[in-house]
């Protein structure tokens, strides 16, 4: 009989590298480029598709606050440009382990970690009061959000082969909507905390998937 194959081996990764400028996954070059601040008034983070915008919030609660957004831009050697993760900063500090990001129901959908699905090619960080409004748009095509969000996406923020948004749908309210393209497109796509010695969040990175197990070594 042929002996088994060996185990797969989980490659431990650190997401702290994506808060590096200038880190390397291989021959790719991580840029950071602060976009702007997520304002979650209400202290619960939402991490979805803004296009669907159905996705149950995360389970840990944070400080309200603004926090800025920080995405980390893969340059490849081709030219091409993508974002390989996305993070809320809470403190300037790097953490030092990090843990699954959980939603306070069950996803629609999950990968290997519980994930939110990206059909629009486009992940966001929103405060829930955020959401609620949006959610309560009139559903006449476009609606006010799509038509913001394409428009700071596609033209107005938009660089090679990325872009972002920030969308506040109700005046009245500080809640905002933090939008960016994800990766190389759709899937679905796990969040994590970053914490420091006592558990306490740091950040929060989404983490777009660009780089297989050997670049992380």
């Amino acid at each position: 009989m042929e002996a088994p194959p060996p185990p797969l081996l989980l490659v431990e990764r650190d997401r702290g590298r994506y808060l590096r400028d200038g880190e390397r996954f291989g021959l790719t070059t991580i840029r950071l480029h602060d976009i702007g601040l997520l304002e979650v008034p209400s202290g619960t983070i939402v991490a979805c598709d803004p296009f669907l915008v159905d996705g149950p919030p995360l389970a840990r609660k944070v400080a309200p606050g603004s926090y800025l957004v920080t995405l980390a831009v893969a340059q490849f050697t081709s030219g091409d440009q993508r974002v390989a993760a996305a993070t809320v900063r809470f403190r300037d500090d790097l953490p030092l382990r990090w843990e699954v990001a959980t939603f306070d129901t069950t996803p629609r959908k999950r990968g290997a970690d519980p994930g939110y699905p990206v059909d629009a090619g486009t992940g966001c960080f929103m405060d829930l009061g955020a959401q609620a409004t949006i959610q309560a748009q009139p559903t006449v095509w476009p609606t006010p959000s799509y038509v913001a969000l394409e428009k700071q996406l596609m033209t107005e923020n938009y660089r090679h082969t990325w872009g972002w948004a920030i969308y506040q749908p109700d005046p009245a309210s500080p809640a905002n909507c933090v939008a960016f393209m994800s990766g190389y497109g759709d899937g679905v796509y796990a969040s994590h905390w970053g914490l420091d010695q006592a558990g306490v969040p740091v950040c929060l990175t989404t983490d777009f998937e660009l780089f297989p197990d050997e670049d992380w070594t």
